[in-house]
């Protein structure tokens, strides 16, 4: 994780942007240089966020990463004094379309160093963008597409049919019959001596960050993993199973088929998550869960036992 956030700090080295560059300066209360957008819980440097709400305020507050905030005049008078304001009306649709400016207009897109080797096996009717990194012994079967900003570790088996990198439902409601189509800003990282199998789909994130499967990580076919999701090192993610976006899973969790992983949550390591399972909640290590919604798998069996007399 360290190396990729070094990463994305180094390729942002020269973007500098204030607020007043594309804000009226009268909503303008302390401005600030930034480099990228994200949410209150970001872990890249100089970030720009919005909050609605006091608790993600107060995550905001309490990170250093975030070094700007846009808010309205209620939460406005609580954002640290240290950090960055700007007070808007319509808070969300403020916040993306700086998100598309910044992206749209200063062409920052999260990219990888462009490289295919020799040794890889690619199907002829498979398609490659044109800003991969494709590495030693990797094998791409028919049909399967590997978009712009996606890199490909060693030794990893990509099968048939599956998307790499692809767009998301990056809509976001700024009114009741109003939305803004969000820029894609991200790139997807697969780890070396892992497996994607036939049909699935491993989404970019809209932010300036990877989506990332870890190194020996397995998913089975048809797995959707959303936006911005960080997968460890070792799981195993079986058929027809659903990782919304923003999740954190942790090494050698295993995800039974056709189970439901919400948004933004933390899966710890050695977690086990049993078949058809609908997990709502943060689970800590060595947590093992069952049903929908998921609760102690050893909680579930006596309450089946039970109804079953």
């Amino acid at each position: 994780m360290k190396k990729i956030i070094l990463e994305i700090i180094w390729t942002l080295y020269n973007i500098k942007m204030r607020l007043v560059d594309f804000f009226d300066k009268e909503k303008v209360i302390r401005d600030v240089d930034f480099k990228i957008t994200h949410y209150a819980n970001s872990i890249i440097p100089k970030t720009i966020t919005f909050v609605l709400s006091e608790e993600f305020l107060n995550a905001a507050n309490k990170n250093d990463n975030v070094i700007g905030i846009i808010t309205n005049e209620r939460l406005g008078g609580m954002v640290d004094k240290k950090k960055g304001l700007l007070i808007s009306n319509d808070v969300k649709n403020d916040f993306f379309n700086l998100h598309n400016f910044l992206y749209t207009n200063k062409k920052n897109y999260y990219t990888v160093d462009q490289h295919i080797s020799k040794s890889a096996k690619i199907a002829p009717t498979a398609i490659i963008g044109s800003n991969v990194y494709i590495g030693e012994n990797v094998e791409i079967g028919h049909y399967s597409v590997v978009e712009n900003g996606s890199y490909i570790g060693e030794n990893t088996i990509i099968g048939s049919h599956v998307i790499i990198g692809a767009r998301g439902l990056h809509n976001t409601r700024v009114s009741e019959n109003e939305f803004i189509q969000v820029v894609d800003a991200g790139g997807v990282k697969i780890g070396s001596n892992c497996e994607i199998l036939s049909g699935c789909i491993v989404q970019k994130s809209y932010f300036y960050e990877a989506t990332v499967i870890g190194d020996y990580t397995k998913l089975g076919p048809m797995v959707n993993v959303g936006h911005g999701t960080k997968i460890g090192k070792g799981c195993l993610i079986a058929g027809g199973s659903v990782i919304a976006g923003f999740c954190e899973m942790g090494g050698d969790v295993w995800v039974g088929p056709s189970s439901i992983i919400g948004h933004g949550l933390k899966i710890g390591n050695n977690v086990q998550i049993r078949i058809g399972s609908t997990v709502i909640a943060n689970l800590k290590d060595m947590d093992n869960v069952s049903g929908n919604f998921a609760y102690s798998h050893k909680r579930h069996l006596r309450n089946y036992i039970k109804l079953k007399r």
